[in-house]
């Protein structure tokens, strides 16, 4: 297995940023905001991010209140778009859309106000899902996770508990599900449809998700290692599996057509001497391939080293590519679907934090059957990383090494780039 180790060169968590110029405001209590857009990479951009948080819109006019920031085209037309409440303070604090440009595009945009009853209903492209199979499998917002179940004593209890074992999340293109017990694995659906499904998969009666469907199939053994993207962190030289004991919790921050949020929360975790608390959060966007996980540690001084992983039960190699100069891609393609098919899994993290890659073993106790990333991590200090799945079934693409390494590689400067705007 190859390793690879890159110093830090900067101590920042990546995100999209948007610069603005200056701003056409109409000359009414409710206010329109006039901006040019502008796709500022050699290349065509689906599903460009859009996003203007509240404070840098309070900086050019007065927020109505009672209102909400909706976008529109040069038409008039509504640009699917949501408003969302970030920190759960009970006000929307970013406007997030999403928008097609080419190459070097620009156009124009604009910022209005409307009321929560008139804001247009989207089309649904991102849902998330955590279904009580005790009670008619009504959706939760919040729960306790199961304790005491480990991969010792799983079975049927915590499918008993909860749809699918735990929530799930899925935009237009791919889905993903949590073990909400100590296990804490990441599972893998792969999707041929776009429509949201996942409210209905894994309920009593149904077919199996672990036989193909007309939506699509789960397509991952999981095991006893961290599967698609789970965490872990190292200390004194060994990995400890995130939240194996104390208590943990689910949350959604929010849930939209365009993107949605949810917390994973573990509290009192015992890691020898030390007992932290972890914050993993998890977004996904529509027509992405990806979920987006940032973690952050808390209740110690001590250095722990971030581990996020990849199963290669069924996986020969793990290959490590430098997408451009601030991130770095983990991926390994094999017939590793639970049907047969080709399935690439991908890891994206930035290059400033990555210590080396690396693999567990296969076998003892603990996490095994994993390669993973070793990412420098300081207490309170958010770590973004992103984990992708490419199934080809979902699209004949991913049955090329070539194919994956040029869209990891233009994903990566996509997250690197924003769209730009001015006046």
């Amino acid at each position: 297995m190859k390793s690879t180790y890159k110093s830090k060169i900067m101590r920042k968590t990546s995100i999209l940023y948007l610069l603005m110029g200056l701003l056409t405001l109409s000359c009414s209590s409710n206010p329109e905001i006039s901006l040019q857009v502008t796709n500022p990479l050699k290349q065509k951009r689906s599903d460009a991010v859009i996003l203007i948080s509240r404070g840098e819109i309070s900086g050019w006019t007065s927020i109505p209140d009672g209102l909400l920031p909706v976008l529109k085209d040069i038409h008039g037309e509504f640009i699917p778009c949501q408003a969302d409440d970030v920190d759960g303070d009970g006000q929307w604090d970013e406007l997030f859309a999403l928008s097609n440009m080419e190459a070097g595009a620009q156009q124009r945009i604009s910022v209005e106000f409307i009321s929560q009853e008139e804001y247009p209903v989207f089309t649904a492209r991102t849902n998330l899902h955590l279904g009580d199979a005790s009670d008619n499998y009504k959706k939760l917002n919040q729960a306790q996770r199961l304790e005491g179940v480990s991969y010792h004593n799983f079975a049927e209890i915590t499918g008993a508990a909860f749809q699918m074992e735990g929530p799930a999340w899925e935009n237009d293109l791919v889905g993903f599900r949590n073990y909400m017990d100590q296990r804490n694995g990441m599972d893998i659906f792969g999707k041929t449809t776009s429509a949201m499904v996942l409210d209905n998969v894994g309920k009593k009666g149904e077919p199996s998700y672990h036989e193909p469907g007309d939506w699509g199939m789960d397509v991952l053994k999981v095991g006893s290692s961290l599967g698609a993207g789970g965490i872990g962190y190292m200390y004194k030289d060994s990995i400890y599996r995130v939240g194996d004991n104390g208590s943990g919790s689910y949350k959604v921050l929010f849930r939209g057509s365009q993107r949605s949020r949810f917390q994973l929360t573990y509290s009192d975790w015992k890691v020898e001497d030390q007992v932290l608390d972890v914050s993993h959060q998890i977004g996904i966007a529509a027509g992405r391939r990806f979920y987006q996980g940032m973690v952050t540690y808390t209740g110690t001084e001590e250095a722990m080293k971030l581990v996020v992983g990849i199963v290669n039960m069924l996986s020969e190699q793990l290959h490590v590519l430098e997408l451009n100069e601030q991130y770095t891609g983990l991926y390994t393609m094999d017939h590793q679907s639970d049907d047969g098919s080709l399935l690439t899994m991908a890891l994206v993290v930035p290059s400033s934090y990555l210590i080396r890659t690396d693999e567990t073993s296969d076998e003892g106790d603990g996490v095994i059957q994993t390669y993973y990333a070793l990412l420098d991590a300081s207490p309170g200090d958010a770590l973004n990383y992103r984990f992708y799945s490419l199934w080809e079934k979902e699209d004949q693409r991913w049955s090329s090494v070539e194919e994956v390494e040029s869209y990891l590689k233009k994903e990566a400067h996509r997250w690197s780039q924003s769209v730009v705007y001015a006046n």
